[in-house]
């Protein structure tokens, strides 16, 4: 019970919400003013303008926000006045058609924002397809009227930014945090006893991408001016410092990875790795707590005391220490220790993040001053050299633009043969499912037809239960929120609550009681089918093609990750922030990897080629990320104390790995031109770390607890088992790669 009142909490207080709401305002205001003025159908036209601009809204900085709105406002007014004049004429619209539905997809060079724009744009036209033609004298005056919609929104959604400008940004950053909790939440499965390793990494992987998306929209949101990053308020330095926190936090979520198979096999018979598993859900409690004090705008106070926690799991480890009589034997319980050693830094980043939630603790802190934080946001570009650079058959982009006019023609061509006269409703699922990948469109697809049948259903129900007016319009209001609410999130009940109030609104304009239900079923399934014929049929985008990009990219980057945290063990110049900057492509590579992966998942199987060797590949990158941030946990917190010649050697030797993985993928089937060859510093690093263990075990047998020798074997056993652990990871790579090419 209290976890889904904890769930409704997070829903209300989330970006999503208040987003629904807001568009719910935009939406309803103008109908019911002009209701009570008895010109409802002049209140549907400024909704729909207020809608269309709504839907151009997508998070950023304020400048973005009003540009994005302005420029949506112009584009539709241009689109309704066009498809106003033109509707009377069926030859002339299926040119403009094929015309305006090619210029909005091709805005997707333009990323979501336009994106967005275009869809609004084609909403607008679908929409006036939809009413009565109207003669040239009042074309003009009803599309300003759909404009002075926008303008209502556009002034309705900047209000509501100058009352709580960093509304957004806490929501965003809210989000961030509880999905870091879940990833941390996930990653515990791995120390459940007779955990299914697999699926436990399936669900890391994909709770991976979720959170490099959500740090991703913070980092745009909240680093994109200096004077965000100087922290000009309070509450303001307080995001930034959180968000850096909680970015650090995942480094060290993932520093924890080890061989979890041998770990499972060397504690089976005790229960140790359930303690562990319940200490780390300790964490992820107050994690999630911190998430819900900045989506409010709260302070948080911690739930558990853990420290404490930790001191418990640390002495069942001793107490199982003591049952182990020699030095080499209690080096399995290093694993252990190290575990625990980053959980106890992981408390402290966590009490750091509830302390930064009392804006009165944050006056006296400072940004780091080596960070650039303008270095770690994209800069978008708005001008027309992306546009020419994708006016080619090799872009997926434009390919999806001539896909979808020719689906949206096909839909029109099919409605006017059939004399029917609800073309536009095929027309909008037809726009609303085709997206540039098959995967994507396909699982629209089938979301779209379960929500619009279960919606219509209940909304069959409802106008089979009652007549009264008031009754439907408080559930429409309901719906419209519900919708606009999920889009983003849960796409099918996203469209179960759109279908309903379609069906309630056609109710109010035309009273036709229970007849448009089986006609928006229809509908959609006629859309859908164009949807996914279009997608089959016109130059459809495999994933296939695509993924050998992000698996160099994945490669180059965590090449560069790895290099710049080795800087911490080979004496040279470490700066934070290439070191950062490294860490977040890598990060984000990763996510576009597994998203990749994922949608071809969602391909026939006859384009899922090398399915299983590409998972493998994707888990090896996620294995060789995590120990590249511990190597860079262990370095950056406990210091670097008895270097060694080795690790440069090493470093070179790993790095040469890459560059033969990378060669590979280049150029599939050619063998790499320089083969890495094996290097004596893993077998003195061997030697080296025998000669301790043999040193330690004398010292312990003289009763010496801790002395520099034993750290400096704990030292050189950490690096040892890290960097071999890494050389065994590209070696699987490069055998993956191999079978790739047979």
């Amino acid at each position: 019970m209290r976890h889904w009142i904890q769930e409704v909490r997070n829903f209300i207080y989330s970006y999503h919400f208040s987003t629904g709401l807001r568009t719910t305002i935009s939406v309803v205001v103008p109908s019911v003013v002009f209701s009570l003025m008895d010109n409802l159908p002049m209140g549907i036209v400024v909704s729909l303008g207020a809608l269309a601009t709504a839907l151009s809204d997508v998070p950023g900085t304020a400048l973005h926000k009003r540009n994005g709105i302005l420029t949506a406002i112009g584009f539709i007014f241009f689109t309704a006045l066009g498809t106003s004049l033109i509707a009377p004429y069926h030859l002339l619209m299926m040119g403009w058609i094929l015309a305006c539905c090619f210029a909005n997809g091709m805005l997707l060079v333009y990323g979501n924002r336009g994106g967005n724009i275009g869809i609004a744009c084609m909403l607008v036209m679908v929409s006036i397809l939809g009413e009565d033609p109207l003669p040239p004298s009042q074309a003009l005056i009803h599309s300003l009227i759909i404009t002075s919609g926008g303008i209502w929104y556009g002034f309705l959604a900047l209000i509501l930014w100058r009352i709580r400008p960093y509304l957004s940004v806490q929501q965003m950053l809210s989000e961030c945090i509880t999905e870091t909790a879940k990833y941390l939440e996930v990653r515990a499965g791995f120390y459940e006893k007779n955990t299914n390793l697999e699926d436990t990494y399936k669900s890391v992987l994909a709770q991976q991408v979720i959170v490099s998306e959500k740090q991703e929209a913070v980092r745009e949101l909240l680093l994109k001016h200096r004077s965000a990053q100087q922290g000009s308020t309070s509450i303001n330095k307080s995001m930034v410092l959180i968000f850096l926190d909680i970015v650090d936090l995942q480094e060290q979520i993932m520093a924890s990875q080890t061989d979890y198979q041998a770990l499972q096999e060397s504690f089976k018979d005790l229960d140790i790795l359930d303690k562990f598993h319940t200490l780390i859900l300790k964490f992820v409690q107050d994690l999630q707590l911190i998430g819900e004090a900045v989506a409010a705008g709260q302070r948080s106070l911690p739930k558990n005391n853990l420290r404490y926690e930790i001191e418990k799991v640390q002495r069942i480890v001793t107490e199982i220490r003591q049952t182990l009589p020699t030095v080499k034997e209690r080096t399995r319980l290093i694993v252990l220790n190290n575990i625990l050693h980053n959980l106890q830094d992981m408390a402290q980043r966590i009490y750091n993040l509830h302390r930064l939630t009392r804006l009165e603790r944050v006056k006296n802190e400072k940004i780091d001053p080596r960070l650039e934080l303008a270095s770690f946001t994209t800069r978008n570009r708005y001008d027309f050299e992306p546009l020419q650079n994708n006016l080619t058959f090799e872009s997926h982009i434009f390919r999806h633009a001539i896909r979808l006019s020719l689906a949206a023609l096909s839909g029109y061509v099919l409605g006017q043969a059939l004399h029917l006269n609800r073309v536009y409703w095929i027309l909008l699922t037809t726009i609303v499912i085709l997206k540039p990948g098959f995967g994507i469109s396909k699982t629209r697809s089938i979301q779209r037809l379960m929500g619009t049948i279960l919606g219509a259903l209940f909304a069959a129900g409802i106008l089979y239960l009652t007549t009264n007016d008031t009754i439907i319009f408080v559930i429409m209001l309901v719906c419209i929120l519900g919708s606009y609410s999920f889009m983003t999130q849960q796409y099918t009940l996203s469209v179960f609550f759109l279908t309903p109030f379609i069906i309630f609104l056609l109710h109010f304009l035309h009273p036709a009681h229970l007849q448009y239900v089986w006609l928006r079923v229809m509908d959609t399934f006629i859309g859908g089918g164009i949807a996914f014929l279009a997608n089959m049929l016109l130059w459809p985008s495999w994933e296939h093609n695509y993924l050998p990009g992000h698996m160099i990219k994945m490669v180059n980057d965590n090449s560069a990750y790895f290099n710049q945290v080795m800087r911490l063990f080979t004496e040279q110049e470490f700066i934070l922030n290439d070191y950062k900057l490294a860490r977040k492509e890598t990060n984000v590579s990763a996510a576009n990897l597994m998203s990749a992966f994922q949608r071809m998942l969602s391909e026939p199987k006859s384009k899922q080629i090398n399915a299983s060797q590409i998972y493998h590949f994707v888990v090896l990158n996620h294995s060789l990320m995590s120990h590249t941030a511990a190597l860079a946990n262990y370095g950056l917190l406990h210091g670097v104390h008895y270097p060694r010649p080795e690790y440069k050697l090493i470093t070179n030797n790993l790095l040469q790995y890459f560059s033969c993985i990378v060669q590979m993928l280049e150029k599939p089937g050619s063998k790499p031109e320089t083969l890495p060859a094996a290097i004596e510093a893993f077998e003195t690093l061997d030697v080296v770390l025998e000669s301790l263990y043999q040193r330690r075990q004398e010292e312990t047998n003289l009763g010496k607890g801790n002395t520099p020798l034993r750290d400096e074997m704990l030292e050189t056993k950490q690096l040892r088992d890290q960097l071999n652990a890494i050389l065994s990871l590209l070696k699987d790579m490069k055998k993956t790669l191999d079978s790739l090419e047979r």
